[in-house]
């Protein structure tokens, strides 16, 4: 999901974190901006502006006003940006990916567009918004309620403490909406990181959902091929019960044969390792199937013949020593019949 660019990121927590360091910033320099807004003031009121007023000398006027009005704030929005790059790296370290930049038409059907507008978490967004802002409009009007009698009594203090005393309001009001909104910030970050993860998890279960109604439920596909195990095991019992000898070796491999007159070479009917060759083991012992030691043989077999081919022309002298011993005995337990 990283890599599609889905993160776990709060926007309120970025507009928190550059707000309170551009209000802390504006408190600590509002002396600095002050003289030299007022600066500004000055030059532009000591134009003669009684003389004929070309279009060249409005737009040099209205320029370096802008300019000097640029200088001063540029600091200021250079410091925000830079904060909330900061406070993005700090939510999802560095990430770099286009995949949000490809095509995706379910972004051009207006009715996903309708959806999404009136989706659950647009409304919680939108409620959401609602209610900070009436948590900083009540801050607000607390603050300036509390020093209304003084605000209603600036007329009387002076010129000179007006400027001072409207800078503490504005510090005041400025840094208590920006702590506010730091609070609410880290709420919403909390938050973001719960849904995030949640909805990660209901992915990944959609996922396995999916891939279980393409590939069938685990359980079932499971019990299936134990079916088929089985039903392959009944199938190569068979087999061994048609068999002439179980060649071993003795414990590790089994390979049962069997030859008939219009067979053109021995066939290989069963062959297993382990637990399979106990398995046809047992079963020859059962049927009263000739089990006979050959190490060399019982390998060479195992790894050339699959069940139901001949054997190869190079093993045609060993099985044909096995398949004699084998007569041999046949012979022997008839005569002693």
């Amino acid at each position: 999901s990283r890599k599609k660019g889905q993160v776990s990121k709060s926007g309120d927590l970025n507009s928190a974190v550059s707000f309170f360091v551009f209000a802390l910033f504006l408190s600590l320099l509002m002396q600095y901006l002050y003289e030299n807004v007022l600066g500004i003031m000055y030059r532009y009121m000591s134009f003669d502006f009684g003389r004929t007023v070309s279009a060249t000398f409005a737009g040099n006027v209205l320029g370096t006003g802008i300019f000097e009005f640029f200088k001063i704030f540029l600091p200021f929005g250079l410091l925000a940006m830079f904060v909330g790059i900061g406070t993005n790296l700090f939510q999802v370290g560095f990430l770099f990916t286009l995949h949000p930049l490809k095509p995706d038409f379910k972004r051009l059907n207006p009715i996903e567009g309708f959806k999404n507008i009136f989706s659950i978490k647009a409304i919680f967004n939108m409620v959401k918004s609602i209610l900070k802002l009436m948590v900083v409009v009540l801050i607000a009007f607390f603050i300036i309620q509390s020093m209304l009698v003084a605000i209603t009594n600036t007329g009387q203090i002076g010129t000179e403490k007006i400027f001072p005393f409207f800078i503490d309001l504005i510090r005041r009001l400025s840094l208590t909406i920006a702590s506010l909104m730091i609070v609410l910030g880290v709420i919403d970050f909390v938050f973001q990181k719960r849904e995030f993860k949640k909805n990660m998890k209901m992915t990944k279960q959609e996922v396995r959902e999916e891939h279980k109604d393409m590939e069938g439920d685990p359980q079932i596909k499971s019990k299936r091929k134990q079916i088929q195990r089985e039903m392959s095991m009944q199938r190569m019992m068979a087999e061994v019960m048609s068999s002439d000898v179980v060649v071993t070796n003795p414990t590790h491999l089994a390979i049962a044969l069997r030859y008939k007159e219009n067979d053109k070479a021995p066939v290989v009917t069963a062959k297993g390792t382990d637990f399979l060759a106990a398995r046809i083991r047992e079963k020859a012992q059962e049927e009263n199937i000739p089990i006979i030691e050959d190490k060399p043989l019982a390998r060479m077999m195992y790894h050339k013949v699959e069940p139901g081919m001949h054997i190869p022309v190079e093993l045609y002298q060993a099985v044909a020593e096995v398949l004699a011993l084998v007569y041999q005995m046949e012979e022997q337990r008839k005569g002693k019949i």
